[in-house]
């Protein structure tokens, strides 16, 4: 082996530092950092918008749809800042959700009730039950 094989050797060797280690590699504290070879990459947390080195929340009544884009809550709902999903909005109305597909509130349909906690329409058989009753009064009522 020539001193130049050996050099050309040691330069194929690539030794990687990982710069995340050290204050998160220079991102946002709202920024995760991703070490790749020779280098290092910085992106906005859930929540948050930008360019990784600096990360903003969304603001209330958003949520992030990706790391540089906020999308606004439905018509008559809230969400805190820094929601990550269209799942945090939470809609005024009573026994309303948030549909991903329409970016409305929607009624949930007669005997379901929505489940605060994953903003879906369950169904409640008492609720149903008392529905049944209830038009059964009426229709007693009436004929």
């Amino acid at each position: 082996m020539t001193p130049f094989d050996f050099f050309f050797f040691l330069n194929q060797l690539k030794i990687d530092i990982n710069e995340c280690v050290t204050n998160n590699g220079g991102c946002d504290v709202n920024a995760r950092c991703k070490n790749t070879i020779g280098s290092y990459e910085c992106h906005c947390k859930p929540g948050y918008v930008g360019n990784g080195i600096s990360c903003s929340p969304c603001g209330e009544n958003e949520y992030s749809l990706d790391e540089t884009t906020c999308l606004s809550c439905p018509e008559n709902s809230t969400s805190p800042l820094a929601s990550t999903s269209i799942i945090d909005c939470k809609c005024i109305s009573f026994n309303y959700y948030p549909d991903e597909l329409t970016s409305t509130c929607l009624p949930c349909s007669l005997g379901f009730l929505l489940d605060d906690d994953s903003n879906t329409c369950t169904s409640n058989f008492i609720l149903i039950l008392f529905y049944f009753i209830l038009f059964y009064f009426i229709y007693l009522f009436i004929y």
